[in-house]
């Protein structure tokens, strides 16, 4: 099975005058229907919901990039990806935090876009457990 991969450097951008009518498709909820070979109709939530999140994207301005969970990037893309330096990236793959791989017979290391999904993931589910630990201490009375 082939994949596609458009990376950073290959994004897809909406010109201006098109953003409105992009904007209108999202705002409508719209969805997408599929076509078997013999008409039949099948649903496709997973597609809709994609598709909407890049038309979102487009519409605003943004430029949409579309990666493979076994697509690879460099420490700094994936520092770009998660809001973090290229730096913090580095010290995070040397703690074991995030892996990655060197390149044959190179110094240059490479970090799974999956891993970097769940590396998010597990951030983000890590910021909403402290957030509710902090508010429950505050609902109690606790001061800081």
């Amino acid at each position: 099975m082939s994949t596609q991969t458009f990376l950073p450097t290959a994004t897809v951008r909406a010109k201006p005058a098109r953003r409105a009518k992009l904007r209108g498709v999202v705002d409508r909820g719209s969805t997408i229907e599929l076509r078997d070979s013999n008409g039949i109709r099948i649903a496709a939530p997973e597609l809709t919901h994609l598709l909407q999140l890049a038309l979102d994207g487009l519409a605003s301005g943004s430029d949409v990039v579309l990666l493979t969970s076994d697509s690879e990037l460099s420490p700094n893309e994936t520092g770009k990806m998660l809001g973090l330096s290229r730096q913090y990236v580095d010290r995070l793959i040397d703690l074991g935090e995030l892996p990655a791989r060197k390149l044959p017979g190179s110094s240059h290391r490479r970090v799974r876009v999956a891993d970097i999904v769940a590396f998010q993931e597990q951030r983000t589910d890590r910021r909403a457990r402290i957030a509710d630990a902090v508010n429950t201490l505050t609902d109690a009375g606790a001061e800081y």
